[in-house]
């Protein structure tokens, strides 16, 4: 089985450096050019999706759209961002301005369960855990899935198919692609034995050589 995760373009809120968590923000015309030029990506590689989801929000959804015009697209709501309470349409600048405290400690230890109205990092994980659930038990091994979503899930959803309970900061630009090859029946089977290892691969992490001129 290939699974393709994906973040969302740049949208008019990442342009304007505004946390976005839920609210929902149209791409930016940068972010429409990098999605054209992921779909050429796509295209030029053959691949021929069984399934496409993407977060409801428009960022991930038009992306997603641009990227597979004639294909079906199916919206789930658990692939949306993590709620960023107060944060949510401000700049950093601004949280500085209107939240001096919280922004002091946050910027310290980048800790969002601090941050009044934000959804609990024990929330998004489940999220996660909930979608690659979804993901590897309602397909076979000969599907290639492709998923459109956010920074801030991907980092969880990553740390539950790598299987760790630490969870990084990564770097994801817009556009970046994830590709994971791994066998259904195995994973469900939790065998681990070293003759399966080759049945676990990570082929592409925030992959983002097709913006690359």
């Amino acid at each position: 089985m290939h699974m393709f995760f994906v973040r969302h373009a740049e949208s008019i809120a990442n342009a304007r450096g505004q946390w976005q968590g839920q609210l929902d923000y149209e791409l930016s015309p940068k972010g429409i050019e990098q999605s054209r030029s992921l779909a050429k990506m796509f295209e030029s590689s053959g691949l021929q999706p069984s399934r496409i989801y993407s977060s409801p929000l428009s960022r991930a959804y038009k992306t997603a759209e641009i990227c597979f015009p004639e294909k079906k697209i199916v919206a789930i709501d658990d692939l949306q961002e993590g709620g960023a309470g107060v944060f949510s349409g401000k700049t950093m600048t601004e949280i500085e301005e209107e939240y001096p405290d919280i922004a002091a400690e946050f910027q310290a230890t980048r800790n969002f369960n601090i941050v009044p109205g934000a959804e609990s990092r024990y929330d998004i994980r489940m999220r996660a855990s909930t979608v690659v659930d979804f993901l590897i038990k309602g397909h076979n091994d000969n599907d290639h899935v492709v998923v459109f979503t956010h920074s801030g899930l991907l980092m969880y959803i990553i740390s539950v198919l790598v299987g760790m309970n630490r969870v990084w900061v990564l770097r994801i630009p817009n556009t970046s692609v994830f590709e994971f090859i791994l066998d259904p029946d195995k994973w469900a089977s939790g065998d681990s034995k070293q003759g399966s290892v080759s049945r676990f691969q990570i082929v592409k992490f925030a992959d983002i050589s097709h913006l690359v001129n």
